[in-house]
């Protein structure tokens, strides 16, 4: 038991203060997974363009553009708004599985200090509730985990079609001819980075 409990407590879930770290806005989980499913068929055709079109895109001098989609998400006014909600609306369930931890590791120490003193019966039936109230504190996390999930998935469900849409009219008002996520790139200059801009362009959508 002993050994379940440390391999819980070091899994780093809880932050020093308490709550998830992870926990204070949109999952950068679910926005990369989002991300790369929303992107990866768009860049592989932006690189087979690339690739296909370098003697034309010198000979035309086209403009091509880099997004971090992840970050215009994450750092979006909305996605701030979301993180201040979200951590208001899970922090009564959070303090509650705090306090099962709590007891569990008074349990513990409790049935440790008076094992000696304890019979056989008696210990079995302490290390019965103890796993008992472990099995409560899986099923609250892990239902709190799901929960936080989904409502990570619905906020950024909204916050895509806005991305995009911001992402569109960057690029047109600044004529580039093309737009490939960062990370498909190793290097880009700063110049041609319109990350910056489409967050601002999200903050103003309403």
């Amino acid at each position: 038991m002993e050994l379940t409990l440390n391999r819980f407590q070091a899994s780093g879930y809880w932050s020093p203060q308490g709550i998830p770290e992870h926990w204070s806005g949109i999952s950068m989980y679910i926005v990369s997974g989002i991300i790369r499913r929303m992107s990866l068929k768009q860049i592989g055709l932006a690189l087979l363009a690339l690739v296909m079109l370098v003697p034309a895109v010198q000979a035309a001098d086209m403009k091509i553009a880099v997004i971090d989609s992840e970050m215009a998400v994450l750092e979006s006014d909305a996605s701030k708004r979301y993180s201040k909600e979200s951590e208001k609306k899970f922090a009564p369930r959070i303090k509650l599985i705090q306090s099962l931890q709590e007891e569990l590791q008074k349990m513990e120490a409790d049935l440790e200090r008076n094992a000696p003193t304890l019979s056989q019966t008696q210990v079995e039936a302490k290390q019965l509730e103890m796993r008992r109230k472990y099995e409560d504190l899986q099923m609250q996390d892990r239902q709190l985990r799901m929960d936080k999930n989904q409502a990570d998935q619905q906020e950024l469900s909204q916050l895509r079609p806005k991305l995009e849409k911001a992402i569109e009219e960057v690029s047109k008002e600044q004529k580039y001819d093309m737009v490939i996520e960062r990370g498909a790139v190793r290097y880009v200059k700063p110049d041609y980075d319109i990350t910056r801009q489409v967050i601002e362009r999200l903050n103003k959508m309403k």
